[in-house]
């Protein structure tokens, strides 16, 4: 009897699941499906190295999904695959495949992004920031020379003659002028800004506990983020 440990079970066990579906849809899907009085229809040569294949690609997957991350190493956030976000601690697929779907979105700058994914909050966000790092995400459609669209559709810098404010250079007392910002959110757009470095864009303002897609919009007219 094989000495498997919890790892290598669950992995085996993914693996029996695939070599059952995959002889079940070779077999219905075979040229003549009306005929399912047996598993002879499989060529041993040419199917079965098929289903190999498989078991193969989904064991290496799995025993790297489930490898702890080393000392010092990091994940890089936006480009990470499911199963490179699973050595994350506490990442399982579901939450992977979320994280996955929200960079799809707007891509990861810090780690206090993550906090837009259902299920992650303070706390995750926290315990995996030591862990991540956060690559450029490829330009895609919505962006113009590189520059990301603001919420009115302007590009993200501060135009000249300092009519909005510049969430990279305001001060608290200016922070505070904005409609619904009070002491407490101004606070904490600064400290923000120190902890998880500038804005890049406005939209970037939801990072901030407190401010969501609602207050966005209705700063939308009032605000930019401007190099620092």
């Amino acid at each position: 009897m094989w000495d498997l440990n919890r790892a290598e079970r669950k992995a085996l066990g993914t693996a029996l699941v695939l070599v059952g579906v995959s002889i079940i849809a070779r077999t219905v899907l075979a040229p003549d499906p009306g005929r399912l009085d047996g598993l002879e229809k499989i060529d041993p040569e040419r199917d079965l190295r098929g289903v190999e294949g498989d078991v193969i690609s989904a064991l290496v997957r799995e025993q790297r999904a489930q490898t702890p991350l080393a000392e010092g190493e990091r994940v890089d956030v936006n480009h990470a695959s499911v199963d490179e976000l699973r050595r994350l601690p506490g990442v399982g697929p579901s939450l992977a495949q979320a994280i996955v779907e929200e960079r799809e979105r707007d891509p990861f700058r810090a780690a206090g992004d993550l906090k837009r994914v259902a299920g992650v909050g303070e706390v995750t966000a926290g315990r995996l920031a030591p862990h991540l790092r956060f690559e450029p995400a490829p330009l895609r459609p919505g962006f113009a020379g590189g520059s990301p669209r603001g919420p009115s559709g302007g590009l993200a810098g501060c135009p000249p003659g300092g009519s909005l404010v510049d969430l990279n250079r305001a001060s608290r007392e200016q922070l505070e002028s904005l409609p619904g910002i009070g002491s407490v959110i101004a606070n904490r757009i600064v400290d923000d800004r120190l902890a998880n470095g500038p804005f890049e864009r406005p939209q970037a303002l939801t990072r901030v506990s407190g401010i969501g897609d609602r207050s966005l919009a209705r700063l939308a007219d009032r605000i930019c983020a401007g190099t620092p």
